[in-house]
Order: structure tokens, then sequence, then C-alpha cells
């Protein structure tokens, strides 16, 4: 029976960046992995494949919408969607590789199939179609990496041939849907909304609550729904899925909803639906019951604030523990076991500075408490809103949709939360992460010399309007 140091379940963004720390810090290191390719969720079915198609759906806008302005004319456009996939799948391959070889260069032990423990130091490797017992391991400290799935509504399931899919088929898709159906205002559903739309599908977007991405600030909500349905995406909110049938005869599926403010009931049919209304742990056959690791009703596992679970030589991170369901916060939590299990003392991670990122066009990114939170939190703020339209480099680049928006203490000036939707906004949310880490005030951005012309530039001037309610430019 082979003994490690340490062991990590899952190859995903926590589990593969968690080994290589683990090797680093001289802990004798195994990773398991019930798929065939590493990488996890975001490598193959989330972050990277579909920021692949909405690159090149983006690209394909622009010769399609824009060439003109820019003095650019070409006889036909034309699109080979096989191509694109090909090149997404290529890109994925790469990666795939490229995580393979970390794991040899670390002389990190990978061992296929499914995990499952037996005792709190040693647990059973399960041949996946098989479902025996192919290797036994023992392990001092063990890292729960096992991820999430997406969520399905009760008395269904994904089914491509009944054109009711998830983010994975939505990746997969061997046809341009004519009209695509999405349920869930979210970041994926926003996401896989726009790269279909982008390449010719209609687009409509369901969402429950009364505005799409909800758990962000209500400015953002309100601008990204606005430049949305300016495109022609249609966005329906406030609707109760009541029941979703596919259409045999017609190869379409119609959705049921109801209007929960008024009751009245509609119907919408289209070529498929995309359901994007969560994600759930996957804990699946790792028999957490057999040493009493604990779960919350969601099924998540619980952890303490240095991430270890009910039984303390046991950790959990990334999606199986909850909270935000980011790649970016699970390599954190991976980092963050990693060194703890060694000896050493990091800083604990600040949820609060969890940057999230939508890859939309433009794109809307968030750090820190929105406006919503900090007025129930009573405190007393500044707020500096400045648009991109003002900047030169957004002339110049025809990308003028979008603002940046700072809210600061109002009677220390740290700043409190920053929101912005436009071009690089993925980016450029770091410059707030980085200032809200050292407990930067809003004036503290304004002194910083800031390279022109670029977006970033619009930072500063929200800084200032933040810290004294005055424009340079405006």
């Amino acid at each position: 029976m082979n003994n490690y140091d340490i062991v990590i379940i899952g190859s995903g963004p926590g589990g593969y960046i968690s080994a290589i720390r683990s090797s680093q810090l001289g802990l004798r290191t195994a990773i398991i992995e019930k798929h065939q390719k590493l990488g996890g969720t975001c490598l193959n079915v989330g972050c990277i494949p579909s920021k692949s198609l909405l690159y090149s759906s983006k690209y394909f806008l622009f010769a399609k919408k824009q060439h003109y302005l820019h003095g650019i004319f070409y006889e036909k456009l034309s699109l080979d969607f096989e191509k694109m996939m090909k090149r997404k799948n290529d890109i994925v391959k790469k990666i795939n590789e490229g995580v393979q070889y970390l794991m040899k260069k670390n002389k990190i032990d990978l061992y296929q199939g499914i995990a499952s423990f037996k005792t709190n130091h040693s647990l059973s490797i399960i041949d996946k179609k098989s479902l025996k017992e192919i290797k036994k391991i023992q392990f001092q400290y063990c890292i729960i990496a096992t991820g999430s799935k997406p969520t399905c509504l009760p008395s269904l399931n994904f089914d491509i041939k009944k054109r009711i899919i998830s983010s994975t088929e939505a990746l997969f898709l061997n046809e341009i849907p004519k009209k695509l159906i999405v349920i869930g205002g979210g970041i994926i559903g926003l996401e896989l909304g726009s790269i279909y739309h982008r390449l010719g599908s209609q687009v409509i977007i369901i969402e429950t609550m009364d505005k799409i991405i909800s758990n962000m600030d209500h400015s953002l909500s309100k601008e990204i729904q606005k430049i949305l349905e300016k495109s022609s995406i249609q966005i329906e909110n406030s609707l109760l899925i009541n029941n979703i049938e596919t259409l045999e005869d017609t190869k379409e599926v119609m959705v049921h909803v109801k209007n929960k403010n008024n009751g009245k009931k509609m119907k919408y049919i289209g070529d498929y639906c995309l359901l994007s209304i969560g994600r759930d742990p996957y804990t699946k056959n790792l028999g957490l019951e057999n040493i009493g690791i604990k779960k919350d009703k969601k099924g998540f596992i619980l952890v303490n604030d240095f991430l270890q679970s009910s039984i303390n030589n046991i950790y959990a991170i990334g999606d199986v523990i909850g909270g935000k369901m980011l790649a970016h916060k699970a390599e954190e939590e991976g980092l963050y076991a990693s060194e703890h299990i060694a000896g050493q003392k990091p800083n604990k991670i600040n949820y609060n500075l969890v940057p999230s990122v939508i890859y939309t066009h433009p794109e809307v990114s968030s750090v820190g408490k929105t406006e919503k939170e900090i007025k129930k939190e009573g405190i007393e703020y500044n707020i500096g809103i400045f648009p991109m339209k003002v900047l030169g480099i957004a002339l110049a680049s025809g990308h003028t949709s979008g603002f940046v928006k700072i809210l600061s203490h109002k009677k220390t000036d740290e700043i409190l939360g920053v929101h912005m939707i436009g071009e690089h906004a993925s980016d450029m949310i770091m410059e707030a992460t980085v200032a809200m880490e050292f407990r930067a005030s809003s004036e503290d951005i304004y002194r910083i010399c800031h390279p022109h012309p670029t977006f970033s530039e619009s930072i500063k001037e929200a800084a200032l309007l933040s810290f004294e309610n005055n424009s340079i430019h405006m």
C-alpha cells in the first residue's frame, strides 16, 4: 500500500495547484482524478472552452457588424462552426497536456479512478467502469477538491437528444440553435447565451429573480441588461418555471412559466433549453459517511476557517464547500490548505476580496461590497461613477459602453467596493483588488499616475469622484 504525506482528490484548478504547491513544500504528493483528462470542470467543460468560444464569437460579431466603421470591407462573410469548435478543443487539449507535464515535473503521482474513504488515513481507488477496487492508499493529510456539477430541475435530466442541456452540452453542440432558451440569468447563462447570440441564435434569458446577476451590484445588473437587450437578447425576469417538455414531432422544447408578481402564465418554444440555475457539490462515491465528514443541508462539505473538515486531517476546497463557485477562489483555497498542512502560517483568505468576472461584451467585474450590502450594514459612504464613453481610448477603440463605480467610506475614504462594466474590465478589477487588500482610500487611487490613453483612467476618475465629487474629464 502506497503511503503519502498528502493526497488530493480532484485535478481541477484547486486540486492540481494544491498538488503542485504541496510538492514544492516537500510533501510526498498524489492526486486522484476520476476522468481521463486533468483540469476538472474549468479546463474541460467550463472556463477555458467557454472563453475560447466567447472570443471566437466576439471576432465574428465584429466582422459582421462593426467592420465598416473602421473602413474594413469584404466580399462575403462565412462561419465555419465546426472549425470554431475544433479550435476550442485544441486549446483544451494543449492545456490538458500542460497540466499533465506539471504533474510529472513536480513528481506528483497520478492515479485514475474514483477515490473512496475507508478510514481518515486511507482510501480506495475504484475503477470508474467496473467499480472494482484497483488500489489502496494511505495518507497523513487529504484535500477534497471534487468540484461541482450543473443543477437540474426535479424530475428532469440533461439530455441533448431531448434538447434540455446544461453548460457542458452547450459547449459541444454540433449546430447553432435557431432559438435558444436560457433559464438562469447568472454568469454562465449570460456567457453562453452571448456566444450563441453572436453566432446567430435568437436568445431569450428567463430569470426567476427580479433582475439578472442578482448577487452583484444593482447598477451592474441594470446596465448589462440594457446593453444585452439593445443587442436583441430578450430578457424576462420574475418568471417561475412550471414545466419543460420536449416536442418530439417538431424537435423543439417548450418552457412553461408563470410570472411570480401577477400570476400570468406563458410559454416559450425553442430549439434547445439551457439550464443554468446553479451547481451542486460533487461528493458521490467519496465515502464521506464512512469517516463521518459533515455536510450542510445542500450537500456542501462543512469546513472551519483553516479549510479543515470535521475530520481535521482532511481538508476541502473549491466548489465542494460552497461560497463563490469560481476557479480562482478554489486556487487560493488550494494554496492555503497546502501551506497550512506544511506548517506554514498563510494569511486567511479574505472572501470579500475575491473578484467576480462575467465575460459578456462588454465585460462585467466586481470586488468588495455592493451598495445594497453597505446600506444594510448602516455604513455612510461616498460614491463615484465614471462613464467609459468619456475616455479617449474608448472612442478610439469603439468600446464606449459601461462605467466604473467606486464606493468608499464617508469618514475614512477606505474603498469598500468597486464595480465596473467595460472593455478589459476582467483585467482592470485587479487594480481595485490590490488597492482594497492594502486598505487603500479612493484618494490613494486618484493620486496614482495612470497611463494614457487606457481604460484604467476610468478608475482614477471614479476615485476622484468618490473622494471629492469632482472629475477632470466630465
